[in-house]
């Protein structure tokens, strides 16, 4: 069986491109195929994309402004599943114009939030670039992360921490044009503690993240969201913090304050 995985992407202006994704193979595998479901970063608002539409390759269609692994599951109609990845690339073809209009400004990222805008797109790409954007940080910078059920969370932690006068970064600090996993690992690598919510299972992305944090020796803090929640394996020697209500994310932040 000979599948593989296609894109294209399309700069559209203001540091965005559209993008698609679908799968290819011969007439008789795809034939086979079921249903393709993609998760993609947590930054989207909907993050898991099941297609059933086999006309196109099961094609996804999406738009975004940043460069991200996408993770696919192939369901087979015998019941069987496969999985692969794909790391998704984006054009670098921005007219001049564009540059001069958007250099310095500001978009909205996918979660909402104001997103700095790099020069070009090569500058956006470059390992230098990334190294530039976290060095005036400093060191006692916190990174927070979670799944996208627990956006409401993350959110009013970190703006709770930041009114104690603390410095918080998290994905949606990703400035425009750059891998958003690469510019992750870099503000794990540069922070002094990590702090993660979990509700559930964790994705594959914050997985990853968790994994960083410990290769890097970091001081991690996991918070459990609700009663049913319970920390995974690869957190379970951790001291954890839980939260039942979202009216009490005040005195967690003033809890956690002595640990960072």
């Amino acid at each position: 069986m000979s599948i593989r995985i296609e894109q294209s992407s399309t700069y559209a202006g203001n540091r965005r491109w559209n993008w698609s994704v679908w799968i290819t193979g011969s007439t008789a595998d795809l034939d086979q195929i079921d249903h393709v479901t993609y998760t993609l970063h947590p930054t989207f608002s909907n993050p898991v994309r099941e297609i059933h539409t086999r006309k196109g390759g099961f094609r996804l269609e999406s738009n975004g402004w940043g460069e991200f692994t996408i993770y696919i599951d192939i369901a087979y109609k015998d019941g069987k599943h496969q999985q692969l990845s794909h790391d998704l690339r984006l054009t670098s073809e921005i007219d001049s114009e564009d540059n001069t209009e958007q250099e310095g400004k500001e978009l909205i990222s996918d979660m909402g939030k104001v997103m700095p805008v790099l020069k070009n797109t090569a500058q956006a790409f470059s390992r230098k670039a990334i190294d530039l954007t976290v060095k005036h940080l400093p060191q006692k910078m916190i990174f927070i992360s979670g799944g996208a059920a627990d956006a409401e969370v993350l959110g009013r932690l970190r703006e709770s921490l930041k009114k104690l006068n603390l410095c918080i970064k998290d994905a949606t600090d990703v400035p425009a044009g750059i891998p958003l996993q690469t510019y992750i690992d870099s503000l794990i690598a540069k922070a002094g503690v990590v702090i993660f919510v979990i509700s559930g299972r964790p994705s594959l992305w914050l997985s990853q993240e968790i994994k960083s944090a410990k290769h890097g020796n970091k001081t991690l803090i996991p918070i459990l969201v609700g009663q049913d929640s319970h920390l995974p394996a690869s957190l379970s020697e951790y001291q954890y913090f839980r939260i039942d209500n979202l009216n009490n994310i005040t005195d967690l932040a003033h809890k956690l304050l002595k640990y960072l």
